[in-house]
């Protein structure tokens, strides 16, 4: 008999992909959304929704009773604007509520997404066992995520059955077309340089991954990781780019010429007012590391995971922003 799998953030771009793989191999998929939340796509595909928010533990109780596992996906993500008190209560907050039901009814597995912005990777090795940073930053999005993880590595600890996911750049097409080009994702940033749009980004590495390889590596973990891992979700190490130059090759690949330049982060802090405090860590972060990001070798070597070339995820997307009516 297949599971019941509980999916948060159900309508965004990983958790829709999410839950079409999980409808497509035949798992009975349930799907946590705000009442209002564009669910028509999800009910398409099988998908049983339960109305409600990732910041009342009730209504995460309630969504979690008679579920085998849990694929938790919900978050704020960083962009520009970001208060602190909303970010405590999705991020970390909403990581506890989903952890506390998982615990209470016995579910066998927990898959939490998160990020890999707080990780120290300057000790070499792989970055699945890299520490958490002792100066992770101060952006909202960065300390709500790294609380939320730290307590989902702790419960594992305690000997919940919790595994970690962390993705790298997630592009690509959803069944939820709605919320896939909303104002934090990257999808919007390509359809942007697309339209030419988009003259500067700041120059930061960035590893693209498509939204389906990320919802493929979910489930890998969901099936065959080992409780208390991690594993990175990147796209492959040999397509690492600038958010720029994954501009630039769609535009390349699209026939356009607009071509999008760098921003150097370093002496201008007003950038911050457009990119927000997330990425202006990162691009600070990394302004003088150039060195290009080894393979996540455990992730793969543990689930089989095998992102798909930028230039082949890219052409899926245009296709898809065409049939969409996005693009002429």
């Amino acid at each position: 008999m297949s599971d019941t799998v509980l999916v948060t953030g159900a309508t965004g771009l990983a958790g829709a992909n999410i839950c079409a793989l999980l409808a497509a191999r035949g798992d009975r998929v349930r799907a946590l959304a705000r009442p209002g939340a564009d669910t028509g796509p999800l009910v398409a595909l099988g998908v049983e929704v339960v109305a409600g928010d990732i910041t009342d533990a009730g209504d995460v109780e309630r969504a979690v009773a008679g579920a085998e596992a849990a694929i938790h996906c919900a978050a704020l993500l960083g962009g520009a604007s970001q208060d602190r008190a909303e970010f405590e209560a999705v991020n970390a907050a909403g990581t506890r509520h989903v952890l506390d039901a998982a615990g209470s009814h016995g579910l066998r597995r927990v898959v939490a997404m998160s990020t890999g912005t707080f990780f120290d990777t300057t000790g070499g090795g792989d970055r699945e066992d890299a520490p958490v940073s002792a100066d992770p930053g101060s952006d909202p999005y960065t300390l709500t995520k790294m609380a939320a993880f730290e307590d989902a590595m702790a419960r594992a600890a305690a000997g919940q059955d919790v595994v970690t996911a962390h993705p790298g750049a997630i592009y690509g097409p959803s069944p939820v077309v709605s919320n896939a080009l909303g104002r934090t994702s990257f999808n919007r940033v390509l359809l942007a340089a697309l339209r030419g749009r988009l003259t500067r980004y700041l120059r930061f590495p960035l590893s693209w991954v498509l939204a389906e390889d990320v919802a493929r590596g979910c489930l890998l973990a969901l099936d065959r990781g080992v409780a208390g891992e991690r594993y990175m979700l990147d796209g492959r190490p040999e397509d690492l780019t600038t958010t720029a130059g994954g501009c630039n090759r769609i535009c390349e690949l699209a026939g356009v010429a607009h071509r999008v330049d760098e921003l150097d982060p370093v002496g201008h802090p007003e950038l911050a007012d457009t990119f927000g405090p997330t990425l202006m860590a990162i691009a600070e972060r990394t302004a003088t590391d150039p060195e290009p990001r080894e393979p996540a070798t455990k992730t793969r070597r543990r689930l089989g995971y095998a992102p798909v070339a930028l230039d082949d995820g890219l052409r899926v997307t245009l296709r898809w922003l065409e049939s969409i009516g996005r693009l002429p």
